[in-house]
């Protein structure tokens, strides 16, 4: 029982490969490498294309929050289209030296409008556009609120 014998696991019979089969093997074989290329391009393809696709929805989103960042700032009457005078004068420290007489007076020869925009402690104020800023007081807003970084 201890000592018995078992059955020998027969080993594989070595005999000579004719040149068919070892054709055949090297092409299995360059086969199968061939396929593990094509998964390997496709793989980087479409991690390529996953990459484009969230960058593209990155720059996306960046310039739809920028387009909404300059809207909110129209709204609130700083931007180089028109500003406040309260919005100058914090802008350029020259507290009180704006008045909107000789703004408005600007407009009406030009027949341009001023724009009312919220305000915290007035409710609203007009703001005034960047030319009537630029002939009255020679301020030019692009460069007073253009690139901000």
């Amino acid at each position: 029982f201890y000592f018995t014998q078992r059955d020998a696991i027969a080993a594989p019979v070595q005999r000579e490969l004719s040149t068919m089969e070892i054709l055949q093997i090297a092409m299995a074989s360059e086969q199968g490498r061939l396929a593990a290329e094509e998964r390997a391009k496709h793989a980087e393809r479409t991690k390529s294309q996953i990459s484009r696709k969230r960058e593209a929805s990155a720059l996306g989103k960046l310039s739809a929050a920028k387009r909404r960042c300059r809207m909110l700032e129209e709204q609130l009457g700083e931007s180089v289209k028109h500003a406040t005078i309260i919005k100058v004068e914090n802008a350029t420290g020259r507290k009180g030296e704006f008045t909107y007489l000789l703004l408005r007076r600007w407009c009406k020869e030009n027949g341009v409008l001023s724009e009312s925009v919220p305000d915290e402690r007035y409710g609203s104020v007009k703001s005034w556009p960047a030319d009537a800023w630029l002939d009255v007081y020679g301020i030019d807003l692009k460069s007073l609120f253009g690139e901000k970084k």
